[in-house]
């Protein structure tokens, strides 16, 4: 059989992925009798081209859970001087949703163990350039991708689906949908009806249920439809979006309601009682059947109350604890886990995460080497205008403080020859530089925007977490320090 190109756009509607086919013809239908999800773990190869971003740097991402959607790099691919790029991720173990990033565009993919992809990376538009620090969706183009890839079963789905909104999109203007989305949803059960993917059947059905949830469809009717007697997919991109989008702010309404639930669930919290928690949300029958339902729902619950700043961080934090180490549930336990990583990694009086990165001579460098001064951490990319405006206060204030505080750049660079060509050419700038390959410090502390800074103190905790840039007032708290040492 001839191979066939495919091109696929991905958009994001509602806050999830679609996908579109750009090709000329309709894909056939396609009988799948395999099941991805139960895969063993295999490794998965993504190559292509990026033409555009020669020197730079392509890295995959994943999440570590999907309801912090904390981001984690899974592997990464210097682009070489052809455009060309190779990344392999060992041990995919189920079918997920991961994206391709370079600088601040990213590009979504469904992989597979085992599955080999072959992408381009195509040029920004003008407005990937607006703002540098604002991240934006790009359309990745796929070659010669296998026909029994999940990709093409969704793209399949999403062709139907196109051709449904454009016919009955007044119906939902009207707020009249729901008998014609309940046809097109039999419609697509009875099409699909030989296909053996689960992760599909979950894209399918959770797609539509977000649709439903959009059109206001009540949450008791959604519940017994998508959620009572279901499975918990917690590694289902869709199924989880459904969920986060279902149950939001479900126990912090729970807490502020006027039933005498109320004031157990507030006392629970201050007394930092699992099981009673757990007890008292069981009043709604859709937790009372599915224990790992309600554990969800109530990890997920304490993620939202530690963020309302209208209870005690220290209950919150310890009633995670409690569930991620002792939960029945293996995905809680790591998601608690997450949450609690979350609110200490980069928070003010916490221990700043250890790394060990190499200077121009290539000597390592572990954070542990500048313990005993306040250290000054700047995170940028010599591209950037505004990096070197911070840099060029910085030149100034080492000349001040240099002796008492150690300042120390980390460079976000495409490739550690870029950075020394950058120092060669500033002279200025010569006090201790490291090289970030594959940005995983950067990850490690949470920087989202260049430039980025911290003061850690001379035990290694944060003293400002993120600290004032160099230009926006952090000599008042330099001068505080020295103050202190005076004394």
């Amino acid at each position: 059989m001839r191979s066939r190109i495919f091109n696929f756009e991905f958009l994001i509607l509602n806050g999830r992925p679609f996908s579109i086919l750009k090709s000329q013809f309709s894909i056939p239908f396609l009988l799948l009798t395999f099941n991805f999800l139960l895969a063993d773990a295999q490794p998965v190869t993504i190559s292509g081209h990026a033409d555009t971003y020669k020197g730079k740097t392509v890295a995959a991402y994943s999440y570590k859970d999907l309801v912090t959607y904390t981001p984690i790099m899974i592997g990464f691919s210097k682009i070489n001087d052809t455009g060309y790029f190779s990344i392999t991720l060992p041990d995919i173990k189920t079918t997920q949703y991961i994206y391709l990033n370079i600088e601040n565009l990213n590009g979504s993919i469904y992989i597979t163990p085992g599955g080999t992809y072959r992408v381009i990376f195509p040029p920004p538009d003008s407005t990937h350039y607006m703002n540098p620090f604002v991240t934006h969706t790009i359309d990745l183009e796929f070659l010669a991708n296998s026909a029994t890839d999940v990709n093409n079963i969704v793209i399949d789905y999403n062709e139907q689906w196109d051709l449904f909104w454009r016919k009955y999109y007044t119906y939902f203007v009207r707020k009249e949908a729901t008998a014609v989305l309940d046809s097109f949803h039999m419609t697509m059960n009875q099409r699909y009806v030989d296909v053996k993917n689960p992760y599909f059947w979950a894209y399918l059905n959770y797609t539509l249920a977000e649709t439903e949830i959009n059109i206001l469809v009540g949450q008791k009717t959604l519940g017994n439809k998508y959620l009572k007697g279901k499975p918990v997919l917690y590694h289902n991109y869709e199924y989880m979006k459904f969920f986060n989008d279902y149950f939001k702010d479900y126990l912090y309404q729970f807490a502020l309601s006027r039933s005498s639930d109320n004031d157990d669930v507030n006392r629970f919290i201050g007394g930092r009682d699992y099981n009673n928690l757990m007890e008292v949300l069981k009043v709604n029958p859709l937790l009372r059947s599915n224990d790992s339902l309600c554990e969800l729902v109530l990890v997920k619950g304490l993620y939202d109350l530690y963020y309302s700043g209208d209870y005690t961080a220290e209950n919150i934090k310890a009633l995670l604890t409690t569930i991620s180490v002792s939960s029945k549930i293996e995905e809680d336990r790591i998601i608690a886990k997450d949450m609690l990583d979350n609110f200490s990694d980069v928070s003010t009086g916490n221990a700043a995460p250890e790394f060990t990165l190499k200077d121009l001579q290539g000597e390592d460098n572990n954070i542990v080497d500048f313990r005993g001064k306040y250290l000054y951490i700047g995170f940028f990319k010599s591209s950037i205008t505004e990096c070197m405006s911070e840099l060029e206060v910085i030149s100034a204030l080492r000349r001040q403080y240099g002796k008492k505080i150690n300042i120390v750049c980390i460079s976000e660079d495409d490739s550690i020859s870029d950075l020394k060509q950058f120092l060669d050419q500033n002279k200025i700038f010569n006090w201790v530089f490291l090289y970030d390959p594959g940005h995983k410090v950067m990850d490690k502390y949470g920087v989202k925007v260049l430039p980025e800074f911290f003061l850690i103190d001379p035990k290694g905790n944060f003293f400002r977490s993120p600290a004032d840039a160099p230009s926006h007032g952090i000599q008042s708290t330099f001068d505080l320090i020295v103050a202190r040492k005076s004394k």
